[in-house]
Order: C-alpha cells, then sequence, then structure tokens
C-alpha cells in the first residue's frame, strides 16, 4: 500500500511539473512544428519511379535441351550486386545512349530495390530498378532506361559466355583428326554440344525481363507532409519534456508543499492565501478588516490545529519566525492573536523584530514605549502593555460560539484602560499612559493586549539574547493563556534563534513564493538547534501558483458574491 502511494504521489510531482511548464512544452512543441513546416516549405519535392524485372532460370550450357533445377541463389538475386552493376559504366552508357532524346537536366540518382508487395511479402526472384529526381518525368525515363540496359547487359554477358563455351568446344573437336577419332564418343558429344551452343547463341535472350515499365509519378515521395509534422511534433514535445524537467530541477522554488513537511520533519498547521507584494502600512488585521474572507477563514484552521498542539497545557508562549522577511510571519502572528483572543483566550502579541517592526502598523497601536523600554527597565512589564478591545465584542457565551458575527466589516481595534485580571483573579496594573481612564463601567477586560518594539535600539541582538527578555515572556505565560511573539528572519538575523530559549514553542512561517529550497536547507540547521518545540508550519500560497487564489474563495453560508459579512444588534 506504500508503494502504491509513493508511486501515486510521483506521478502526481510528474503531471504537476508539466502543468506548471505547460507554455514552454507547448512553444517547444510549435517551435519544433514550425521548423517541420519551414523545412517542407523550402525542401524540393522529389518523385520515384521503379521498373520491375523477372528474373528467368537461364538455360544450361552443359545440358542446353534440358534447363536446370532451380537453385537457392539463382532465385535470390542479390540486389546489392544488381545495384552495383546498374551504376557501373557500361550499364550507364547504355542508359545515357536510350535518355539522349529525353530531358535529364533535373538529374536523378540509380538504385536497385527488392519491390515488397501489399501483405508485406518480398518475391524472391523480382527485382526492381528505381529512379529518383526532382522531375516525375525524369524518375520515369531514368528508371525505364536503366531497366532496359540492365537487360541487355545481362543478354550480353550470357552471350559472350556463350561464344566463350563455343570456342572452346570448337577448339577441342580440332583436336580429333583421324576418322577413327571422330567416330567416337566423345567426339559425338562434342559435336552435339557445338549444335546446341549455336542454337543457344542464334536464340540467346537476358535472364532478366521487365514486366512492369515505371509511371510517371503523381506525389512525391519526400518530404512526406504528415510524417515530416509529426515527427517534428513528437520531437518538440519530448524536448519541451526534457527542457520542463531540466529546468524543475535547476529551479530553487519551493513547489512540492509535502516534500517541504518531511525535509523539516514539521507538520503543516495552516495554509493561508496569497499575500500582496507590497504591504501599505495602512494594513489591517485581516481577522477584523473581513471576517468572513479567506485568510480570516485560514487563520481560524490555524487557530485550531495550535489549540490541539498545547492541549497539556504546556505551550504558552509561541515564537513565529521565518526564513526571510516578507514572507507574512506579522501578518500571521498579528491575525493569530486576534483569533485566540476573539475565540475567548487571553493573548499578548509581543513585536520582538526590534529592527523592521511591523505589529504596530497592523494593530494601529503607538509604539513610543514597548519591548526595548521593558528591556532597558525604563518600563514595567505590564504597563508597557496596550489593551486592545475588539470593537463589536460581545458576551462570554458570543466569545466562543460565535466571536466573528458581532466584528462589522473593516473594523478597527481601539485602545481602552481596562484592568487586566491575571491567572490568580488579581487585577495587574493599569497602562500607564492612561492612569488617568476610568474604567468605571467596564464588565470585562481586553482580552488582547500588544507590546510594540519600542524605539529602536543600538544592539537588538544582545537584547534578544538577554536573559531579560525571557523573564518577560515568562512573566506574561504566567498571566494570559498565550503569548504570541513575532520574531526576526532566521537566515538575516540570530535574534529568533536566541529567542528560542525563551519560549514554549515556535511557528515557521514558509511563503512558497519567496523562499528557494537553499534558503529551507539553512533554515533547518537553525531550526534543529531550537530548544522549544517545533510545533509546526505555516504555509503561504505562491501568487504564482496555479488555482492559488481561487481556492481560497470559499465562505460557508455566504454567497462568494457577496463579501460583506453579517453584523448582528448588541
Amino acid at each position: 500500500m506504500a508503494t502504491d502511494t509513493s508511486e501515486g504521489v510521483a506521478v502526481l510531482s510528474y503531471l504537476g511539473v508539466m502543468l506548471r511548464r505547460k507554455w514552454l512544452i507547448i512553444g517547444v512543441t510549435l517551435a519544433c512544428i514550425a521548423a517541420g513546416a519551414g523545412y517542407l516549405y523550402r525542401a524540393t519535392p522529389m518523385y520515384e519511379a521503379t521498373a520491375r524485372l523477372l528474373y528467368v532460370q537461364p538455360v544450361t550450357i552443359t545440358n542446353p535441351l534440358i534447363q536446370g533445377s532451380y537453385s537457392q541463389s539463382y532465385q535470390q538475386p542479390d540486389v546489392a550486386t544488381i545495384s552495383a552493376i546498374v551504376q557501373s559504366e557500361q550499364v550507364n552508357e547504355a542508359a545515357f545512349d536510350l535518355l539522349e532524346d529525353k530531358d535529364t537536366s533535373a538529374g536523378y540518382y540509380m538504385s536497385a530495390t527488392q519491390p515488397v508487395d501489399a501483405a508485406g511479402n518480398i518475391s524472391a526472384n523480382v527485382v526492381g530498378i528505381r529512379a529518383e529526381s526532382a522531375v516525375a518525368q525524369t524518375a520515369a525515363d531514368a528508371a525505364n532506361a536503366y531497366a532496359q540496359a540492365f537487360v541487355d547487359w545481362r543478354r550480353d554477358s550470357r552471350g559472350q559466355q556463350v561464344q566463350e563455351a563455343l570456342a572452346a568446344v570448337e577448339a577441342a573437336v580440332e583436336t580429333y583428326t583421324s576418322p577413327s577419332e571422330r567416330e567416337s564418343g566423345e567426339y559425338l558429344q562434342l559435336k552435339q554440344s557445338e549444335q546446341a551452343l549455336r542454337l543457344q547463341l542464334e536464340s540467346l535472350a537476358s535472364d532478366f525481363t521487365v514486366v512492369a515499365p515505371a509511371t510517371v509519378p503523381t506525389q512525391p515521395f519526400s518530404p512526406r507532409m504528415r510524417h515530416t509534422l509529426a515527427l517534428a511534433g513528437s520531437l518538440g514535445l519530448v524536448l519541451g519534456l526534457v527542457l520542463a524537467f531540466l529546468l524543475e530541477q535547476l529551479d530553487t522554488r519551493v513547489r512540492d508543499e509535502r516534500q517541504m513537511a518531511e525535509m523539516l520533519g514539521m507538520s503543516v498547521l495552516g495554509q493561508l492565501p496569497p499575500l500582496p507584494r507590497h504591504v501599505s502600512k495602512d494594513a489591517k488585521v485581516h481577522m477584523l478588516s473581513d471576517p468572513s474572507g479567506p485568510m480570516a477563514e485560514a487563520i481560524r484552521v490555524l487557530r485550531g490545529n495550535l489549540s490541539f498542539t498545547g492541549v497539556d497545557g504546556d505551550v504558552r508562549s509561541v515564537l513565529v519566525t521565518s526564513s526571510v522577511r516578507t514572507e507574512g510571519k506579522s501578518v500571521t502572528a498579528s491575525n493569530l492573536a486576534v483569533a485566540l483572543a476573539l475565540a475567548g483566550q487571553r493573548v499578548v502579541l509581543v513585536d520582538a523584530d526590534l529592527r523592521r517592526p511591523r505589529i504596530e502598523s497592523y494593530m494601529g497601536v503607538s509604539s513610543e514605549v514597548g519591548l526595548s523600554s521593558v528591556l532597558a527597565h525604563r518600563t514595567d512589564p505590564v504597563d508597557a502593555l496596550v489593551p486592545v478591545s475588539l470593537e463589536g465584542h460581545g458576551s462570554g457565551e458570543e466569545q466562543v460560539a460565535a466571536p466573528v458575527a458581532r466584528v462589522r466589516e473593516g473594523a478597527s481595534v481601539r485602545i481602552t484602560s481596562l484592568p487586566w485580571t491575571g491567572h490568580g483573579g488579581q487585577p495587574a496594573l493599569p497602562y500607564s499612559a492612561r492612569k488617568s481612564a476610568s474604567a468605571a463601567g467596564s464588565d470585562e477586560d481586553a482580552l488582547l493586549r500588544v507590546l510594540t518594539s519600542g524605539e529602536m535600539p543600538p544592539n537588538p541582538g544582545e537584547m534578544a539574547a538577554s536573559q531579560r527578555f525571557g523573564e518577560i515572556i515568562g512573566q506574561y505565560a504566567r498571566k494570559v493563556d498565550w503569548v504570541i511573539v513575532d520574531a526576526p528572519p532566521l537566515l538575516e538575523v540570530g535574534d529568533a534563534a536566541a529567542m528560542a530559549s525563551k519560549v514554549d514553542g515556535a511557528l515557521f512561517v514558509v511563503n512558497m513564493g519567496k523562499v528557494r529550497w537553499p534558503m529551507l536547507e539553512r533554515s533547518i540547521a537553525q531550526l534543529q538547534k531550537f530548544p522549544c518545540r517545533k510545533l509546526g508550519l505555516v504555509v503561504v500560497a505562491d501568487r504564482r501558483a496555479r488555482g492559488s487564489s481561487r481556492r481560497y474563495e470559499y465562505r460557508y453560508g455566504t454567497n462568494p458574491k457577496d463579501a460583506a459579512p453579517r453584523t448582528d444588534r448588541a
């Protein structure tokens, strides 16, 4: 069963390569067909005509009155020998004389063949004299002339043999001079042979006879249009496939999700739709701006799968990283944090990318006070948190049953000053920047709080590797259900590797439109050194992949054409 599965995967991989490279294969095939058509257009049509000769058993000289039995060598004339004779000087001169009044300016080529009938059988005693020429009439005239010249040459050759035999017999007869010798049986036999040879010489004929003269061909035998185009198309298809698989081997883009997961040794927890090439500064969190969209649905699937990884409660802090920048790790971290909060979980989102922070723009919060301030002991970890209330968020029952139903399309996040209740039920310190704000009248905590990156520090690498960073993450993890840490990319800086020892697990984001196999190989070397649990992969689809956008358009209970989600009144 495993073998059948692997074979099926291999076949699908081959089909995937051909589908991705279909335009290359089609282009090469069409180019070869065009080349074949060009050859047909420029090639000179060639005609062939064949005169057929029948081999006749010759009369034996030793016993001229009785024909000898057929022998295998006589029944199967040597075509190669006959072809050499046809092209010999004697036959050429005789044929030139016969073609003296014919137009042979187009030229011709002569050869001998053994014709094959419609059933594919070869006649043992039939030989064809074939002529090829650019002019149909010339081919027919040449074939007939050379066939007749060959027949005449065979007749003259046999006549010369009979004359030589007759001269030998006559010489032998002259040796019998006395009357007694001429009465002997040997003398009488010689005289009989002499008489038979003279008769044979007078009735001399060739051992080949023209049984089917060549006719003027109506269609050229070369070039053959269908055969040439079919051959060119087949060659183009083979070349296209070879080039497609060769380029696939040289292509370092990641296309096979299964192979990538096996290579990384991690399971795929989520599959996100393609991201835009350039993210604007005012980009919103998809879970709030489009709660019924494909990204929001994919994040919900990721949220559900992530909850199973920490089913024993041993995973509270999760580091989100990727190989290189712009793969979508910040998008994943911010949307995942909002999704967990909408499900009733208490979440702290930490922007630990101290070099290129993005969380503040996604969440719409200020970064004046943030992680760098906390690491420098200028701000208390709890005071630096920005509590965020999801506008339209309902009661506790709705937090789990239908947290998205009260989120309006295009809704944003807003800062609140709600007190933060930890696991022990003790109220936490309010946000220092909003101490004067009154919490009276608030009936719930802000389930989502954000720790921005703060001011750009001069030594972000040392801060990320500091013990202070681990203490901060541990303090948050003891008070909330989830701590989501947006870390820098693995291959650009070493911050993520340093942070890995301070968290419980890591999510690795792979954008199949950005990353390459060499990058993944280097990322594997980094991930293998992580002391935390490797929770799984979050795969971002490639925009160039076939159907990568359409397959995320499914919306349960909603017409895809109607993008507006429904809202309920509080």
